[in-house]
């Protein structure tokens, strides 16, 4: 395709040969209360995964690391935002690690056990990651009110 007159041609920096920031690479275990006796132990999941501050980032997961470093606090939307990007690219760029998921119980607590691994291991403030995931499943209740009104529920 070439340039043309009614369009603008978009350059960008070149990639600083500065610091090359390394891959992450973590170990999921299938039991992770298994001891050296237990069948189980040393079983589980190796994954491969970009480093969150690379300039190589993934696009599918840019978003959610630009959300989490824009902002002290997120909302429930943003988090809940964040933790559908990082199941959504886990789904579909890591399926070895989805289908591992899907396998365990408890699949929220290693997802959010999972991204503060990355994002520690990436130099991130793994807060920011994995607090999006992990307060995720819990929504406020919603309740009727005598008016037939659908409100959060205080507890009262």
């Amino acid at each position: 395709m070439t340039a043309n007159a009614d369009y603008q041609t978009v350059s960008i920096d070149p990639i600083d040969d500065g610091e090359e920031m390394p891959d992450v690479h973590l170990f999921i275990p299938t039991n992770p209360d298994a001891k050296k006796d237990d069948p189980d132990y040393g079983r589980g999941l190796k994954l491969d995964l970009p480093n969150l501050n690379s300039e190589d980032l993934p696009i599918d997961v840019i978003q959610a690391v630009l959300l989490t470093k824009s902002a002290v606090t997120l909302t429930d939307e943003q988090n809940f935002a964040v933790a559908s990007t990082m199941l959504a690219y886990f789904q579909v760029m890591q399926p070895n690690y989805w289908n591992f998921l899907r396998k365990l119980g408890r699949p929220m607590a290693y997802l959010a056990g999972t991204v503060k691994a990355w994002a520690e291991q990436s130099g991130l403030d793994p807060k920011a990651l994995s607090s999006s995931i992990s307060k995720a499943n819990t929504a406020p209740l919603w309740t009727m009110t005598g008016s037939n009104r659908m409100e959060p529920y205080t507890g009262r």
